[in-house]
């Protein structure tokens, strides 16, 4: 990290470095003493070689928290509207083309109006306009 040459500006970096321990000396005294002793224990447990305290798994709380969640989509699902079937809505085709009579399983009559009368309905282009022609 420090470089071993010695540069044109070594007197800047030196100046630099002193500015920034006088700031964090001036942080370290705006701490409170809680949190100053907090860090005491931290320093010298660093020194002594000893490892970091061992953080708590929240392994537990991720169980419950899934745990809540599928009850409350089990729930959830309990209130959920049931849908209305029709009498015979689950019965085989095959069972109700039997059970229709023919004349009912007869095809409906075409439509009576004629196609001028529906809404949308244009002749077709003739054969010979430039917009009857493929892309």
């Amino acid at each position: 990290m420090n470089r071993p040459n010695v540069s044109a500006d070594a007197g800047h970096d030196l100046l630099f470095d002193a500015s920034v321990r006088a700031r964090h000396a001036e942080a370290l005294q705006r701490l409170s003493p809680r949190v100053q002793a907090q860090l005491a224990q931290r320093r010298n447990a660093a020194l002594r070689g000893q490892p970091a305290p061992a953080r708590r798994s929240h392994r537990l709380h991720f169980a419950a928290a899934g745990l809540a969640t599928l009850c409350a989509l089990a729930l959830g699902l309990q209130f959920r509207p049931v849908p209305s079937e029709a009498p015979g809505a689950r019965l085989p085709a095959a069972a109700l083309t039997a059970a229709t009579p023919k004349a009912a399983r007869a095809r409906p009559p075409c439509s009576t109006k004629t196609p001028s009368s529906m809404p949308g309905w244009a002749p077709p282009m003739p054969a010979g306009s430039p917009w009857s022609k493929p892309r």
